[in-house]
Order: C-alpha cells, then sequence, then structure tokens
C-alpha cells in the first residue's frame, strides 16, 4: 500500500519534503525530507528492477541524479527539464527557508524574549494543490504543509538566536506569509502576581476610560513595570474589587498583565519599591495566564470595617439584634445597575461585631461571602436587600468609611 500511494504521488514532479510528508506520521527519528529520500530509492530501485514496467506512470523527473543499471535515461535532457520544474505540490517553498528565517529575525530584533512560537500563512495556490494531492493519495498518514514549515522555520530561528521553540506557551510569535515573504510578530503579554493594598479613599481599582479619576489603583501600581517592561500597555486583575470611596487594608491578589513589552524584567520584585503612594504591594513574581483564570474564578470570603451613622438613637441591646442575621436575600444593588444584570442572590454573614460609638453612631465589622454587598446590608437599598440592618434596627442607616481588611486567599476555608 505505502508503495502504491508513492507512486500515484510521483506521477508529477514532487520534492523530497512533499513525498516525505505523505508519511509523516510513520518512523520517528527522521525529517521529511529523509523520508522522502528513502521511499524515492526504494521505487528507484523497483524501477530499475522491472525494467520500463513500473515506471510508465511515474515523472522520470523524480529520479535525477540515480543511477540505473537497467534502465537507459537521456540524463542530460532530464536535467535541463527539472531546471524548469517546481515541485508541483509546494513550488520549492522549501528551498526558501533561510529567507524566511532571515525576514522573522530581522521582525524579532529589539524584542527581549526566550521562547517563541512560527506560525505560517499559506497561499490560496498552496493550500489547493496540498488538498489535491490528499485527494489523490489519501491522508493515513500525512502531516500538513503548515506543520513541517512551522518546524523547520522554527529550527532554524534556533540556530540563529539561541531561543527555544514553544507550542504551549511562547513569548513571542512569529506568522509569516509565505508569498509574499513577510512576517508579523505578536508579543505576548508578560504577567505580574502581587497582593496590593490601597491606603485612601476616591481611587478606582481600575482606569477609567473616561479619565474621570486622575489615576487608579492599575496605573500606580503599572508605572514601574511599564517602565522596565516597555509596554505598550496594562490591565489588572484583581480578586474581586473595592468601592472608589472604600480603603482596601486587606491585601487583596492581583495579577498585572502588561501588553505588547519589549523586555522581560528579571528582578520584578525590586520594581514594587517603586510603585507610588497610596498603593503598597506586595509578594511580587511572576505569573501566567492560567493565575489569571484563578483570580477571576475565586470566590473567598472577605472581612469589612465601617461606621453606620443611624438616623435615630441607638443603644448596646438594639445592636444585640444584628448578630442574628446569618443568611440574606440581595438583588443587584441600584448603584450598579447600568454595568450589571439584574439578579437575586443568597449570600451568607459569616460573623458580625458591634461598637457603640455614640447613640447614632457605631463601629460595624463583618465578615462575609464572598460577592455579598456590604453597604446594602446597611441600607437595604430600598429593600433589595433584605433583612437589612435598617429594617432590623427599624430605621434609615448609612455607611460611612468602609474598609476592606481581610480578603482570603483561594483555596483557603
Amino acid at each position: 500500500m505505502l508503495m502504491k500511494k508513492a507512486e500515484i504521488i510521483l506521477k508529477k514532479y514532487v520534492c523530497d519534503h512533499c513525498l516525505g510528508r505523505q508519511f509523516g506520521q510513520l518512523l520517528s527519528g527522521h525529517d521529511n525530507s529523509h523520508r522522502g529520500r528513502i521511499i524515492r530509492s526504494m521505487i528507484a530501485m523497483s524501477i530499475d528492477k522491472e525494467k520500463l514496467d513500473s515506471d510508465q506512470q511515474m515523472s522520470m523527473l523524480n529520479f535525477v541524479g540515480f543511477k540505473f543499471h537497467f534502465l537507459q535515461l537521456d540524463i542530460q535532457a532530464l536535467k535541463e527539464e527539472i531546471l524548469k520544474r517546481k515541485c508541483s505540490v509546494c513550488d520549492d517553498v522549501f528551498r526558501n527557508l533561510d529567507q524566511y528565517a532571515d525576514v522573522a529575525e530581522k521582525m524579532l530584533k529589539g524584542i527581549e524574549f526566550k521562547s517563541f512560537l512560527i506560525g505560517t500563512h499559506l497561499s490560496h495556490d498552496l493550500s489547493a494543490k496540498e488538498e489535491i494531492l490528499w485527494e489523490k493519495a489519501g491522508i493515513d498518514w500525512c502531516e500538513p504543509i503548515k506543520a513541517e514549515l512551522n518546524r523547520e522555520i522554527g529550527k532554524k530561528i534556533e540556530n540563529k538566536l539561541k531561543k527555544k521553540a514553544d507550542i504551549k506557551s511562547p513569548e513571542v510569535a512569529v506568522l509569516i506569509d509565505i508569498e509574499n515573504k513577510k512576517a508579523n510578530v505578536q508579543i505576548n503579554p508578560f504577567f505580574v502576581y502581587g497582593e496590593y493594598q490601597k491606603l485612601v479613599r476616591g481611587i478606582p481599582q481600575t482606569k477609567w476610560p473616561d479619565k474621570r479619576y486622575k489615576t487608579s489603583v492599575e496605573e500606580i501600581i503599572a508605572k514601574p513595570f511599564m517602565r522596565a517592561a516597555k509596554a505598550k500597555g496594562h490591565k489588572l486583575h484583581g480578586l474581586g474589587r473595592e468601592d472608589i470611596d472604600a480603603r482596601c487594608l486587606g491585601w487583596r491578589p492581583f495579577v498585572l498583565e502588561l501588553l505588547e513589552p519589549m523586555k522581560r524584567p528579571k528582578n520584578i520584585k525590586s520594581l514594587a519599591k517603586k510603585i507610588g503612594k497610596h498603593v503598597r504591594a506586595r509578594n511580587i513574581r511572576a505569573s501566567n495566564i492560567a493565575e489569571v483564570r484563578k483570580i477571576k474564578e475565586a470566590r473567598t470570603n472577605k472581612t469589612y470595617r465601617c461606621f453606620v451613622v443611624c438616623e435615630k438613637p441607638v443603644n448596646k441591646n438594639d445592636l444585640e439584634k444584628l448578630k442574628h442575621i446569618k443568611e440574606i436575600s440581595q438583588r443587584t444593588p441600584t448603584r450598579v445597575m447600568h454595568r450589571r444584570p439584574d439578579l437575586k442572590r443568597r449570600r451568607k454573614v459569616l460573623s458580625i461585631k458591634t461598637k457603640l460609638k455614640n447613640n447614632r453612631l457605631f463601629e460595624l465589622i463583618v465578615k462575609t461571602e464572598a460577592g455579598l454587598y456590604v453597604k446594602e446590608l446597611i441600607s437595604g437599598d430600598g429593600s433589595r436587600t433584605q433583612p437589612s440592618i435598617s429594617e432590623i434596627l427599624g430605621m434609615s442607616c448609612k455607611c460611612r468609611d468602609l474598609d476592606v481588611i481581610q480578603i482570603e486567599k483561594p483555596g483557603k476555608k
């Protein structure tokens, strides 16, 4: 069966790469060019043995360079003819591997990276020729031409730049336009894990597109990393978020994503010392996209502290009633309805502590499940949160000076 497939393929002139690629899943330790040469030699021996019985359907251009015992060929005529021909499948694209590697090398100049991935864009004509061959010879053991080009160009880049090809997590990806001998480079993000505190009120967690606020936690943290990485942009992925008017005194895990970095800073821990005032960060280290997903999916308990301002006088006995709050039903707060769907959720209150400051003010420390809105737990939000502190005390209550004082890390129970 293998020989019959080879004879079908060799009806037209085909290079060693394209012949061997049709059997690319057979025998490890060989590249396709080597496989093609082995198969071509086997077919040549079969032709010589049978004295023209089996060569009528194959192009003898495929056997230029072979010396036959029993077959007389016009070698000079074949040599002249083959100079005018290109491989009927790839148009001799594999003769240009060094040129493609040079194009990629030029595009990667000035970019700091350790690992890379090569991708190729084929012309419609090249893709069509490969499909025609598959229709004639089948696809039992074949490898796509794209896969071979990616690998062979990748080998040359490895040798030129002393970098590693990495299919799973490359730091840069190069897409080569085979037809036009051009390339585009995609610089993959550099990720930094850390934990931050926001020490002042009035700063949002992430940058606002309309520049309503002068700065944000994201921009303050990103500044020294952006400078060191020479990146084009940044995104902050935090484990939850605090309100603009709230401080975050607990340490909130985050991953900073630096977009299109020209450099990949090595001593990133020292960059935390260069973060501006109002925000502190610790446990800085390199991260990855998997950790971004982990942080975005994590749901951890949080502890809040605030002062509750009451419409009427309260006493210690009144505050004792609040300790019975264990579970609440909470619809999406009206203040965030413009950006969140109107959903009804059940959330647990894990603990409540109170301390009376005066007859209309008390300190509240409350530990909750992820996703519970503390301001609405206090105000009731027009009965959208039930029960609420306002409902239990029978008066209007408001939250003042909210702080996040503890955030459990993912995985902690």
